[in-house]
């Protein structure tokens, strides 16, 4: 009994001190993270929404005469068909899918299903966009970043699990649809293609000056929500600590 007894007391020492070092662990990647947000992603984007502040109008003549591999900043009006069939309404969309997690409490009961969108694809076919009636070849990209106002389309899945999406019920598999209409206003940041065109880089939905303001809004997002995690990972260390030490035992 007593070999019995000091072996549980050593599983349970053994287990608390296994939560206190994922305690140190885990503040130490909130810290982490807070950091590079900090320090790397918020001056990189005030960089570069200092250059997108600083680039020239530029009108369809002058995206002709830039070199290959040279900064462009237009805005005009995508047109094109659209290249799925069934999406007849996009003619460049990001794909997500819905997937639902249950977890357990200490006692073992299911938590509240939770769901999380997770990246399938981006779909941007070769485009034209009309600036002043004249057109300019944005070539195809499928990792060309999609932001600012985007139409929006939800397809239900058929999984038996579901979590709440903005009010609503979603099943497992659900699929999430955003991106742009033909006649859009657009406002495209690239690179002139060597073959002629323009290879895009981020394809926001609004004009210049919305766009802007996006790239200073994301620098200061980056900031303040790099400081706050810095801030707040001692919390991190000092709830982990004390459920670790003074929990309920299983």
């Amino acid at each position: 009994m007593n070999n019995l007894s000091g072996f549980n007391l050593f599983a349970q020492l053994r287990n608390r001190f296994k939560a206190v070092l994922g305690s140190f662990t885990a503040a130490i990647s909130v810290f982490a993270c807070g950091a590079v947000m900090t320090f790397v992603l918020a001056p990189n984007q005030a960089i570069l929404a200092y250059k997108v502040s600083r680039m020239p109008m530029m009108t369809a003549q002058s995206v002709e005469s830039i070199a290959a591999g040279g900064d462009i900043l237009i805005t005009g009006y995508l047109i094109g068909g659209a290249p799925t069939p069934s999406l007849p309404e996009f003619i460049a969309y990001t794909e997500d899918t819905w997937k639902v997690t249950v977890t357990q409490d200490d006692n073992g009961n299911d938590n509240t299903p939770s769901g999380s969108w997770s990246r399938v694809q981006t779909v941007f076919p070769e485009l034209t966009l009309e600036m002043n009636g004249a057109p300019v070849l944005i070539r195809a990209s499928n990792s060309a970043s999609l932001s600012g106002s985007l139409h929006e389309k939800v397809v239900d899945g058929n999984g038996i699990l579901q979590a709440d999406y903005e009010g609503r019920p979603l099943h497992d598999g659900a699929s999430l649809y955003r991106g742009f209409a033909s006649g859009d206003l657009i406002t495209i940041l690239g690179k002139k293609a060597s073959v002629g065109g323009v290879i895009p880089e981020q394809v926001f939905g609004g004009d210049r000056v919305s766009f802007e303001e996006y790239q200073r809004n994301l620098a200061s997002s980056y900031l303040v929500m790099g400081v706050a995690f810095m801030l707040c990972s001692p919390l991190v260390l000092v709830i982990g600590i004390l459920a670790a030490l003074f929990g309920r035992k299983r």
